[in-house]
């Protein structure tokens, strides 16, 4: 588990799975919008989290920061349910990391992610 502290810590639990290759979340009760779904802004936190995570590894501990994301929201998640987030670093310059991702229930998307990171420092 990570994500145990700021803001990351009021959405979590996000566990990154053993083996590094996505990350996990079960939503809770407190993840819920009026309508009984997953809210909307939690399934974008949890993409910005997992990209953000997967840019830093890339960077072997360099930091970067989140510049632009774009969310395309496919399909509603119940309480209960278990997120799968996968990550792929699509092109990388010296100062931006260009990056998507698929978060997913049993192999059924519910959103696709594009985003960049802006490297900082010596990154």
């Amino acid at each position: 588990m990570f994500a145990e502290a700021g803001f990351n810590a009021y959405v979590g639990p996000i566990y990154r799975a053993d083996d590094g290759s996505h990350f996990l979340f079960t939503v809770r009760d407190v993840h819920m919008n009026g309508g009984g779904a997953l809210h909307g802004g939690m399934m974008m936190a949890l993409a910005d989290i997992a990209m953000g995570k997967t840019v830093h590894a890339v960077l072997e501990g360099g930091r970067a920061m989140t510049i632009s994301l774009n969310c395309d929201f496919i399909g509603p998640v119940k309480l209960g349910e278990t997120i799968t987030s996968r990550v792929s670093i699509t092109r990388r310059t010296r100062s931006i990391v260009f990056v998507s991702a698929t978060l997913d229930v049993e192999g059924r998307a519910i959103l696709t992610a594009t985003g960049l990171w802006k490297i900082l420092g010596d990154g």
